[in-house]
C-alpha cells in the first residue's frame, strides 16, 4: 500500500537522497534533449449552445471504402434503396440530426442505422438492441423517421456511441439531405486541452493513451446531460417512444392482481411487461407487444414476421429478439380479430393470478389467454438469486409510440394496490428515466448504460491520470446517495435521479449479486483519495465506508474459511483478494482519518483471509487455486498486486503465463460460469482481466511484459480500420484481429481503460506518495523499450511535468518539473552515476523539490 511507505520514503528522501543543484526553466530546446517540448495544456471554454458533429466522409452504397472524392456531406436520394453510408471516423454520441433541403412528395420514410463496427450495418439490428437497462438513450440502432417538410429533422432519442451510420431511403422519392450529423451529447474538448498527457517516440502507445479520455467523454457525463426519454402531459399522461420499458417499485410485488391502463397508439403499437424483476441482472416476467392496424402512412419496413398488424405478440428474457448475449425470446402471438385504431384511446388490462397464468384484454374483450411457464424458456435459473422486488413496466418496441395514462394495479379482492394518472413530471423520477442528477460513468457509450460499480477499479484510474476528478467523486457520491440501510451500495445503478423508495428498491434488488464490486468501490476511493489528496470526502463518507465494508464482511465472507464469496457465488479466491484489498485500504484511510479503533478488526480479518490465500498454494502446479481447481489469470493478477505470498512462490505461478498467450493477449481455458452473462463461446480476450493483469505487471516492474501485453491486446484498438472508433474495446479476439465477441462487444468500454493510468504511473512512472502527490515518485520502468517518453500528471498542486529518453549515445537523460507544494523522489531508470543540473557524480534516488524549476538529469 502506498501510504504506509511513506514515513520511510520521506526519510530516506532527506538523509540519502541527492539534491539537485540550481535549477533551470522548464521549457526545454527540443535540439538538447531526446524528447520534443512538453506542451502545456490548450485552452477550451466548454459552448454555451449546442455542439453539432458530422461525418467525416459520406459514400453512396453501403460500404466501407471511403475515398476523399466521395466525401461531399449532401446525400441525394432519387428512389426507393439508395441508400448511404457516412463515416465520423471515431465514436460520436448525441441525438441524431437531418438537415432537410428537399423533398419532392408530401412525405417520405428514412431508416437509419447506427453502430460502432462497420459490419453492424449489415444486419436488420445492427450492432443492437441493447435492453439491459433503460440508459436515457435509444437501446434501439435502427429507427425509422418521417420526412414531412424540409428544414432540420431530429431524432428525440440519443444515440450512445457510434462511428458508423447508413440513412437508406424506404419510402419516397427526390429527397435531398444537405447533411447529417449529432447534436453531442458528450463533452467534445480537444483531448490536448486535458491537465493529463502522455506521448511517445513510439506513436501507438501515444495513440492507446489517448483512447482513455475519449472513451471518458463518451462514457461520463455531467449532471443534466442525458435527457429523458419519457414526455409527459397534464392531460393525455406518458409519451414513450421504443425503448425498454421502465419499471415502478411503488407498484412491485402485488399478488393475483390486474395491471390497467390506458394507451393511445401514435404509430405503431403499445409495449408493456408483468412481474419482472427490477432493474436486477435477470428478467423473466413476459413482454408483452401490441401492434396497431397498421394504417396509411406507417411506416413501410415494419417487421410483419414479428410484429404483424393487429396482433398481441408475448416475449420473454431482455427483448423479443437478442443479437446480444442477453437472451431474448419470442414465443407467441395472437391475432386480435379487429382493429387495433391508432390516435384514439384504449384500455388494456391484463390479469396475472400468480400462477404462471396470464389473460390480456382491450377495451373489455379478451385478446389472448397463455400459460408463461409451459413455453419452457427463459425462467430464471436456479443459481440466480431470486430479487426482492418484481413489477411491470412501460414501453413500445422499435418504432413504436404511444401515450399511456390511468396505471392501475387491481388486487382480485377488489383493493387498490397502485394507481398514477402519469400526469405529472415526478413520474420519471419514479420510473427511473429523469435526466441523470449526478456526475455519472457508464461501463460503455452504446452499451451498459448503467452506472457499475465495481468496474470503475480499472477505469477511474485512467480518469485520474487526465485529470478529470469530478468524474470519480461525482459517481461515488451517487453510489452513496444510494446506500440502503444494510449498508449495501448498488452493483450497478440507473442514471435518473430517484425518489427513496427507487433507491431502496433497485439497490435492494442488488442483494447479494456481485458483492465484489463494493470491494473494488473501496479501492476506487482509496485511489480517488491518494491522487486527489481529498481528505474531506473520505472524512464525510467515512460512516458509510465503514457501513459497505460491514456489509461486504457479511454478505461475502465465509468466517469458517476466511475466503470470499462475492456474496454466495462460491468461494472465490478474486473475490478474497478483493477484500483483502479493501479492508487494508480501509485501515490505511481509517488510520489518517484517526480512527484506529474502528479498523482493528478489519486489519485482523485481513491477515486471517492473506493467510488463507496463502494456504491454497499448490505446490505440485506452482499456482494459487483453490483444491481441484485451475489458476485463473484476475486470480493471478489480485495476487501479485497485492503481494500475498513470497516473491518466490509470485515468480513461480507468473511463470505460467506462457501456457496462456494469444496472438492477442492472454485466456483462461473455458470454463463454466454461469454468473458470466457475456460468454458468447467465443472465448475472446477479456480487456477488464487484461487491465489487471497489466497492473499486476507495473507492480512486478517488468516492463518488458507490460509492453509486450499493451502492444497485444491495446494495439489492435488504435489500427484506423473499420473497427476503430477512438475508444477502448471491450473484447478482443484471441488472435487479435476483431472485437471479441463481435457486434456484442462495446467499442468505447471503460473497464479495459488501465493502459491510460500504466503509462502515466509506470512508464512515465510517477506516483504519489502522500496523498495529493505532496511526495511523490518517479520510477519509470528500466526495462521499458522505446527513444523517449514525455507527459503532464495531475496533481491538486499543479502540473508534474516528467521525460525520459535516449540520447544519440545511448545514455538516458530525464527531465522533471513539480509544482509548487510538492517534493518529488526520482529513481533514474537505470544504474550508476548521473548529473543533476549539470551537478556530476550523483548517485541512487534524487529529490526534487517542487516550484523551483525544471530538473535535468543526465546518466554519466
Amino acid at each position: 500500500m502506498i501510504y504506509t511507505r511513506v514515513a520511510l520514503l520521506v526519510a530516506l528522501g532527506g538523509i540519502f537522497g541527492a539534491q539537485a543543484s540550481p535549477l533551470q526553466a522548464r521549457n526545454n530546446d527540443k535540439s538538447s534533449t531526446p524528447w520534443p517540448a512538453i506542451p502545456t495544456p490548450e485552452s477550451y471554454q466548454q459552448p454555451s449552445g449546442p455542439v453539432y458533429v458530422y461525418p467525416v466522409s459520406v459514400a453512396k452504397g453501403l460500404t466501407s471504402n471511403h475515398s476523399s472524392s466521395a466525401s461531399s456531406p449532401t446525400m441525394i436520394f432519387d428512389s426507393v434503396g439508395d441508400i448511404y453510408t457516412l463515416d465520423y471516423g471515431a465514436d460520436v454520441a448525441g441525438r441524431p440530426v437531418f438537415g432537410i433541403a428537399e423533398l419532392s412528395n408530401s412525405y417520405a420514410q428514412i431508416a437509419i442505422k447506427y453502430s460502432e463496427a462497420y459490419n453492424g450495418l449489415k444486419q436488420n439490428f445492427s450492432d443492437g438492441p441493447y435492453s439491459f437497462a433503460n440508459g436515457l438513450s435509444n437501446e434501439f440502432r435502427v429507427e425509422t423517421l418521417n420526412i414531412t417538410k424540409t428544414g432540420e429533422l431530429s431524432s428525440f432519442l440519443v444515440q450512445g456511441s457510434q462511428r458508423w451510420q447508413s440513412i437508406e431511403l424506404i419510402k419516397g422519392s427526390g429527397v435531398t439531405l444537405k447533411s447529417a450529423g449529432f447534436i453531442s451529447t458528450v463533452d467534445q474538448a480537444p483531448l490536448a486541452s486535458k491537465p493529463g498527457y502522455f506521448a511517445s517516440s513510439n506513436s501507438t502507445f501515444t495513440d492507446i493513451w489517448n483512447l482513455g479520455p475519449r472513451t471518458q467523454q463518451l462514457a461520463c457525463y455531467s449532471p443534466d446531460t442525458q435527457i429523458s426519454t419519457w414526455e409527459i402531459d397534464s392531460q393525455k399522461g406518458a409519451y414513450i417512444r421504443g425503448q425498454k420499458p421502465a419499471t415502478t417499485i411503488k407498484g412491485a410485488n402485488a399478488q393475483n392482481y390486474t395491471l390497467s391502463f390506458e394507451t393511445m397508439i401514435d404509430y405503431g403499437g403499445v409495449g408493456w411487461r408483468l412481474d419482472t424483476e427490477v432493474d436486477n441482472i435477470w428478467a423473466e416476467g413476459p413482454i408483452l407487444v401490441l401492434s396497431s392496424n397498421y394504417p396509411e402512412g406507417s411506416f413501410v419496413n415494419y417487421n410483419t414476421s414479428l410484429l404483424p398488424p393487429n396482433t398481441l405478440v408475448l416475449g420473454r428474457g431482455w427483448a423479443l429478439q437478442n443479437q446480444t448475449t442477453l437472451s431474448g425470446w419470442h414465443l407467441d402471438s395472437f391475432p386480435v380479430p379487429f382493429d387495433v385504431t391508432e390516435k384514439e384511446w384504449h384500455e388494456i388490462a391484463t390479469e396475472s393470478p400468480g400462477d404462471g397464468t396470464y389473460t390480456v384484454k382491450i377495451d373489455g374483450k379478451q385478446i389472448a389467454s397463455f400459460n408463461l411457464t409451459a413455453y419452457g424458456q427463459g425462467a430464471r435459473p436456479v443459481y440466480f438469486p431470486p430479487a426482492a422486488y418484481y413489477s411491470f413496466a412501460l414501453g413500445p418496441w422499435q418504432d413504436q409510440a404511444a401515450w399511456y395514462r390511468n396505471v392501475n394495479v387491481t388486487l382480485a379482492s377488489g383493493a387498490s394496490w397502485y394507481s398514477n394518472p402519469m400526469t405529472s413530471e415526478d413520474v420519471k423520477i419514479e420510473y427511473g428515466v429523469a435526466p441523470n442528477d449526478y456526475y455519472v460513468c457508464s461501463d460503455a457509450g452504446k452499451r451498459d448504460r448503467f452506472a457499475w460499480l465495481g468496474d470503475r477499479q480499472i477505469s477511474a484510474r485512467a480518469i485520474e491520470a487526465v485529470g478529470d476528478f469530478d468524474a470519480v467523486s461525482g459517481p461515488a457520491e451517487q453510489a452513496f446517495a444510494r446506500q440502503v440501510s444494510t449498508g449495501g451500495v448498488p452493483a450497478n445503478t440507473l442514471f435518473s435521479e430517484l425518489d427513496p423508495l427507487g433507491v431502496l428498491g433497485r439497490t435492494e434488488n442488488l442483494d447479494l449479486i456481485l458483492v465484489d464490486w463494493l470491494n473494488r468501490f473501496t479501492d476506487v476511493i482509496y485511489q480517488y483519495w491518494i491522487r486527489s489528496g481529498n481528505d474531506t470526502f473520505i472524512g464525510h463518507y467515512w460512516p458509510q465506508m465503514l457501513s459497505m465494508t460491514a456489509y461486504t464482511i457479511q454478505a461475502s465472507l465465509d468466517p469458517k474459511t476466511n475466503f470470499g464469496t462475492n456474496g454466495g457465488s462460491g468461494t472465490l479466491l478474486r473475490s478474497t483478494v478483493h477484500i483483502i484489498q479493501s479492508l487494508e485500504e480501509m485501515v490505511i484511510m481509517g488510520e489518517y482519518l484517526g480512527h484506529n479503533a474502528s479498523v482493528a478488526s478489519l486489519a485482523t480479518q485481513a491477515q486471517l483471509s492473506r493467510k488463507a490465500v496463502e494456504n491454497s498454494w499448490n505446490a505440485t502446479g506452482g499456482f494459487y487455486a483453490l483444491p481441484g481447481a485451475q489458476w485463473t489469470l484476475i486470480d493471478l493478477a489480485m495476487i501479485e498486486i497485492n503481494k500475498i505470498g513470497s516473491q518466490e512462490r509470485r515468480d513461480e505461478a507468473w511463470s505460467g503465463l506462457s501456457s496462456r498467450i494469444r496472438p492477442g493477449g492472454y485466456v483462461d481455458p473455458p470454463i463454466q460460469d454461469n454468473f458470466n452473462l457475456l460468454d458468447t463461446g467465443l472465448h475472446p480476450v477479456d480487456v477488464n482481466v487484461m487491465g489487471y493483469l497489466l497492473w499486476a505487471a507495473g507492480e512486478r516492474r517488468d516492463g518488458a511484459f507490460a509492453q509486450d501485453l499493451i502492444t497485444r491486446t491495446y494495439g489492435p484498438m488504435v489500427e484506423r480500420g473499420v473497427n476503430y472508433t477512438g475508444g477502448y474495446w471491450e473484447f478482443l479476439s484471441s488472435d487479435g484481429t476483431y472485437p471479441g465477441n463481435d457486434l456484442q462487444t462495446a467499442l468505447s468500454h471503460f473497464w479495459g481503460g488501465f493502459p491510460t493510468a500504466f503509462l502515466s504511473e509506470y512508464v512515465l512512472g510517477v506516483q504519489p506518495i502522500t496523498p495529493g502527490f505532496k511526495t511523490f515518485r518517479v520510477a519509470p520502468l528500466s526495462d521499458w523499450s522505446g527513444d523517449w517518453v514525455h507527459g503532464r500528471v495531475p496533481t491538486p498542486h499543479g502540473l508534474i511535468y516528467v521525460a525520459w529518453g535516449y540520447d544519440a549515445n545511448g545514455k538516458i537523460s530525464m527531465e522533471i518539473t513539480a509544482p509548487q507544494g510538492t517534493t518529488g523522489y526520482v529513481s533514474p531508470p537505470f544504474s550508476g552515476s548521473y548529473s543533476a543540473n549539470g551537478k556530476t557524480g550523483q548517485m541512487g534516488e534524487l529529490v526534487v523539490k517542487g516550484g523551483e524549476g525544471k530538473v535535468m538529469i543526465v546518466q554519466e
